[in-house]
């Protein structure tokens, strides 16, 4: 069974305890194993990338082929 503890913050983290150390690793890995998940997910929604993470469609768009008349702005 599984429990919530309590996040441990950046202000809060004592990096000198390897016990502490090694569980807000953990912690900070799982939030980004999360995000990940979520974009992901979107650009497979999207249609951009299939259930390997390989780009579906591997052509350039019209905009970024050499001699095209878009420029960025600045």
């Amino acid at each position: 069974m599984a429990h919530n503890t309590k996040e441990i913050g950046w202000d809060d983290v004592n990096l000198q305890d390897p016990d502490e150390r090694a569980k807000f690793m953990e912690q900070e890995l799982e939030k980004a194993r999360g995000r990940r998940r979520k974009v992901v997910a979107e650009l497979q929604r999207e249609g951009l990338i299939d259930s390997q993470g390989r780009r579906v469609n591997k052509e350039t768009p019209p905009d970024m082929r050499p001699g095209s008349k878009c420029t960025l702005p600045g």
